[in-house]
């Protein structure tokens, strides 16, 4: 997504913000009820000027949306956990943000990285 597509999408849920979304922030638990309007719109100001200040790239690509003009879920990744830069990974980063209009699932539950035990030899052989 670009910067301009992207300052669309949040500037419209900013100005025109419903009651019908579940806001999701993965460091917190899933919610169990959608936010209010005014809330909504506060918190997508604060990850709006995140993304502004510390994603210093030509091009956002780090919020993705169902749908620009009528969106029903997006998802937003923090500018400071995006993983490795150079390819893919085996533990590709969740997104911190979710908007969605469905109730969510727990993604840090589903789709986080297992703790492997580490021993000696796992250290030097992937087993």
């Amino acid at each position: 997504m670009q910067w301009d597509d992207c300052d669309a999408l949040l500037g419209k849920l900013i100005t025109e913000p419903t009651n019908d979304w579940y806001f999701y922030d993965t460091l917190s638990p899933v919610p169990q009820k959608t936010i209010g309007a005014d809330e909504l719109s506060k918190k997508l100001t604060h990850i709006h000027d995140t993304l502004k200040t510390e994603h210093k790239e030509r091009y956002c690509g780090i919020v993705y949306a169902d749908d620009l003009e009528n969106p029903t879920f997006v998802k937003i990744f923090h500018p400071n956990n995006l993983g490795k830069a150079c390819g893919s990974s085996e533990n590709p980063p969740i997104p911190q943000w979710l908007l969605s209009k469905t109730k969510p699932q727990d993604v840090i539950e589903k789709f986080a990285p297992t703790v492997e035990n580490k021993n000696f030899i796992s250290k030097f052989l992937k087993i």
